[in-house]
């Protein structure tokens, strides 16, 4: 989940990027953030840089450091192939079809060609990828998120996203593996493996960005609106 926090924070920078600054500007202040947590998000955030500096850093700098390159791109792909279906039916719920539908060709594509989804010949082909979740199909149908939460080690997101992870933990073909704890560790190694292609672009978030906490929160909190649409 903190892959995709990070990658949907880069989105949304992108984004923000390709507006004019007076756009911008009118968007930001139209725009209001539920946060009565602000102290305890501020101390959470730190926490999570805290644990990222010093934890999962320097142990995804040497798992990158002795992992061949085609093995990890290779369980990149064959998790993201994994939850390819739960992006087809967050799509379908949000009656958007033509996304289902690419969704659907991109899994049948990286399952058949690519080895069971190890190779990922669907981006080749043209067909991308569109992120949703239950959090998304509730924002959709006009739940809103409520209050901005920061989470230990997952990071950022709000009251009805946070009340959505079991419902997305079940949906995880790999949260019925047995016993439990042999589940939580591939489900650990993947969010790891997926962590240790982005550890120049949190780097770059989290130690040259002025203003860490309001940036990470409005970039999450904006970015889950323009997926609900």
């Amino acid at each position: 989940m903190k892959i995709k926090i990070i990658l949907l924070l880069l989105l949304t920078y992108s984004f923000a990027l390709d507006q004019n600054f007076e756009d911008f500007e009118q968007e930001y202040k139209n725009y209001q953030i539920n946060d009565p947590l602000v102290n305890y998000n501020k101390a959470m955030t730190h926490f999570n840089m805290t644990l990222y500096t010093y934890g999962f850093r320097p142990i995804l700098k040497a798992y990158d450091q002795v992992t061949p390159q085609f093995f990890r791109v290779g369980v990149k792909n064959f998790f993201d192939n994994l939850f390819s279906p739960m992006r087809f039916v967050g799509n379908v719920l949000q009656f958007k079809f033509e996304n289902a539908g690419e969704e659907f060709k991109r899994f049948i594509a990286n399952t058949i060609m690519g080895f069971g989804g190890l190779m990922d010949p669907a981006s080749k082909m043209g067909l991308k990828k569109h992120p949703a979740d239950l959090g998304t199909v509730l924002g959709h149908w006009g739940v809103g998120g409520g209050f901005h939460l920061v989470l230990p080690v997952l990071g950022p997101s709000n009251l009805r996203d946070t009340l959505t992870l079991p419902a997305i933990w079940y949906a995880n073909p790999v949260s019925y593996i047995e016993p439990q704890w042999v589940s939580i560790t591939i489900s650990t190694y993947g969010f790891g493996n997926e962590l240790s292609f982005k550890l120049d672009e949190i780097d770059e978030i989290y130690y040259n960005t002025p203003n860490l906490y309001p940036f990470l929160r409005d970039a999450y909190e904006q970015r889950r609106q323009e997926l609900s649409k």
